[in-house]
């Protein structure tokens, strides 16, 4: 395994990292049904083999990850990796919730001790929570405490946002979405730029975007990654594009088989960094704009569309048919519909006002798109 400086304070993380939201089920549409004979033994192999860190929050899995979790990192696991979670910012509503919430968590994953804690999905709205409920005293008392060993966030909006976040506190690490087609997506490469010259480390979510870089990969993207001349898969193709980055310290992938474990780990045990030639770089380019191409929906998530009458997740359902439609990743976006949105937030529930069409910037016919949208990612939709 090769290990990666974390930040600038003398800590090395193995420069893959287990995301702790995608184990296998004993049901597909149920996420609380954790295969905990697979699962655990995923997540032992993978310690066994040099990876390090390990990646949970409050929700996962419906709130179930972190038990989970907690209960397989037995029999001194847990002293062997630097153990990450997340707050549940969407449910702070004053001071006193950061410390009930980390209780739990802790509880929940068996220790005292949380080695990375992340404040979980920052944006607009839950940054003016952590000013509005003084989180930052929170962070201190239990950094002095040693309850917490390194404060970071993970994020979710524009540049700008991360930017000032960034430049709010003295984190010690960020997490950001980033993959060689989302390359300006939320923070971005600027976003990762900026923050490891301000000396955070920052570790990477999504770089298979969810397996759909992965999986049922197009025939013209195929083509692309022979024309490198390497012999990989798509995913190897996907993980060599960040891991070349040398601001990454770590890139978490949610694995879901022990096969994916041990794929994954032969590729981390190589070196990545600084690897790719500018040949290659042109390829990823023609690989980026060719999936670009394949948009159904030209959304760009600013959620001028909201709030919808009816409560429909308008910018979520738009984003899922996009995927499902761009990355052939029909059944992936058909389990995040049904697993992720509640009955009366989905696609069908839209009564045509048209209120948010009339805010869209993009003039998108969001009325037809959600019958079409709700068309795919019902079940047995497509």
């Amino acid at each position: 395994m090769i290990y990666r400086p974390f930040g600038t304070i003398g800590v090395q993380l193995s420069q893959l990292g287990f995301g702790c939201m995608r184990f296998p089920l004993t049901e597909r549409f149920d996420p609380t049904t954790i295969h905990e004979a697979q699962a655990t033994e995923m997540l032992h192999y993978a310690i066994e083999h040099g990876v390090n860190y390990f990646d949970t929050a409050y929700p996962y899995h419906r709130e179930t990850s972190e038990k989970f979790v907690g209960r397989a990192l037995h029999n001194g696991y847990r002293e062997k990796i630097y153990l990450a979670t997340k707050a549940p910012m969407w449910l702070v509503k004053c001071k006193d919730d950061m410390q009930k919430y980390f209780d739990e968590q802790c509880k929940r994953l068996q220790t005292d001790t949380i080695d990375m804690y992340f404040l979980h999905s920052l944006g607009k709205n839950s940054w003016k929570t952590v000013n509005e409920c003084d989180v930052f005293s929170f962070f201190e008392a239990m950094l002095k405490a040693g309850r917490i060993r390194y404060a970071g966030f993970s994020f979710h909006d524009e540049l700008p946002l991360f930017k000032e976040i960034v430049d709010a506190y003295p984190w010690t690490v960020c997490l950001i979405h980033l993959n060689y087609v989302d390359d300006d997506y939320q923070a971005g490469l600027a976003g990762l730029e900026y923050a490891h010259r301000k000396g955070l480390a920052v570790a990477i979510m999504e770089p298979l975007r969810g397996g759909k870089l992965a999986n049922n990969v197009p025939s013209d993207i195929i083509d692309i990654i022979k024309q490198t001349g390497r012999t990989q898969t798509p995913a190897e193709f996907a993980l060599r594009w960040v891991l070349n980055r040398p601001e990454v310290c770590c890139v978490l992938s949610g694995m879901s088989s022990l096969e994916q474990v041990k794929e994954n780990i032969a590729f981390a045990s190589k070196e990545h960094v600084n690897t790719i030639t500018p040949q290659e770089i042109e390829l990823y380019e023609q690989a980026r704009a060719l999936y670009r191409t394949r948009t159904k929906v030209n959304c760009t998530q600013c959620g001028y569309c909201l709030p919808c009458p009816q409560k429909v997740a308008i910018p979520y359902i738009l984003e899922l048919y996009n995927d499902a439609c761009v990355y052939d990743a029909y059944d992936n976006s058909q389990w995040m519909y049904e697993v992720f949105v509640k009955p009366e937030n989905r696609a069908d529930q839209c009564t045509e006002c048209g209120e948010c069409e009339e805010r869209c910037p993009q003039k998108i016919p969001i009325a037809d798109c959600m019958k079409h949208a709700h068309e795919v990612l019902s079940k047995g939709g497509q």
